[in-house]
Order: C-alpha cells, then structure tokens, then sequence
C-alpha cells in the first residue's frame, strides 16, 4: 500500500512538472501524426478551426464544491482538417447553455488526456447534448477524419463559461505537508499518552 501511495505521489508529482513545463513555453501548431503518443500536456494552437458539431455537455463536473459541466465540442483544424475535443469550459448546473460564434474561441490551450467518469448502471454515454460520459466510438463514426487523442482545454474561456483547470488540486507540497502535520500530531498523542501512563504508574 505505502509503495502504490508513493508511486502515485511520484506520478502525480511528474504531471505537475510536465503541467509547469507547458505553462512556461509558446503553444505549438497542432500537428496530427500517424501513431501519435497519448496527450503530454503541450500547449498548442489551432489553426483554421471551426465546430465540426453540437457541443457535448459532461455532467457530474465539480468546480470549487459546485456541481455543472464541462462543455466539449469536436472542431476541425489545420490544412488536413482533422479532428480534435475542444473543452470549451465549465457551466454551473441550471444556466442554460449560451450560443457561441467561432470567432469568440480563441483556440488554443493545452493537450489532456480525455475526461474519465465512473459511468453507473442508466448513466448516459454519448457524443452529443448532456451525458455522463464522452463516446468516443460514436464520435469518430460520426466525424470521419484524422482524430487527436484526448482533448485541448482552452486557456481562455468564452463567456459565461469559467476556464477548467489544467493544474490537478493534489500538490505535493501541499500533500507532503498535511503528512508531516498528521505525522506531529501523532508523535505528540503518544508522547502524552505515555506521560499519562507514567503519572499512573508512579501514584501507585
């Protein structure tokens, strides 16, 4: 348990590095490839992009305790036309979804892996309107083309839409210091319990 615990510190802690890493550098050309490895967190752009179709809207989306969804929607790019996930952003649950024009995207952001729920029984998979989970089989019969694996969230959400972030919430640092908190806490319940057991001890 504690290697699998340290392991997944470990890669937690990489993808914050790759995450920094893409931050700091200009976005790159998106650039579809025969094979291409699974998304590393580049910062890129698209050019010549428009929607290929209606938006897909993934429910059961928290953002800082509130419950909506991430509005994702294929678009077309490039001089091949291919095809990408765009995650437009994050709308509260109850505001209806506004209308967009494609000049209001600025379309560029960073490449992640495609968002992952739990899908229980009656839950809805789909590549259009809300659902619970994104299909995407159904997505690339329905957009033949080049597809890029994944999705690219926008750095710069269109309004009202709010900017998902890239930046997981577990910090190492963060965590590292919770564990030495709990790890002082510890030493000093044992440390007093020990003293009330002396005192007890010494009485009698």
């Amino acid at each position: 348990m504690a290697v699998w615990q340290w392991q997944r510190g470990q890669d937690k802690e990489a993808l914050l590095n790759s995450l920094t890493s893409a931050m700091s550098v200009a976005p790159v050309d998106l650039v579809y490839r025969e094979a291409e490895p699974p998304p590393e967190f580049a910062r890129v752009r698209l050019n010549r992009a428009e929607p290929a179709g209606p938006v897909i809207e993934l429910r059961n989306s928290f953002m800082a305790g509130q419950a909506g969804r991430r509005i994702l929607q294929p678009w077309r790019q490039g001089d091949d036309r291919s095809l990408v996930l765009l995650d437009l952003g994050w709308l509260v649950d109850g505001a209806p979804l506004p209308a967009f024009r494609p000049e209001q995207v600025q379309a560029q952001g960073y490449r992640m892996p495609t968002p992952r729920h739990f899908v229980l029984s009656g839950a809805v998979k789909g590549a259009e309107g809300p659902v619970d989970a994104v299909d995407e089989a159904v997505l690339r019969r329905r957009y033949p083309g080049h597809w890029f694996q994944g999705v690219v969230v926008l750095e710069s959400s269109p309004e009202p839409l709010l900017h998902w972030p890239v930046v997981p919430e577990f910090m190492p640092d963060r965590h590292y210091a919770y564990a030495l908190q709990w790890f002082l806490l510890g030493v000093c319940i044992s440390g007093a319990s020990w003293l009330m057991w002396r005192r007890r001890h010494e009485i009698h």
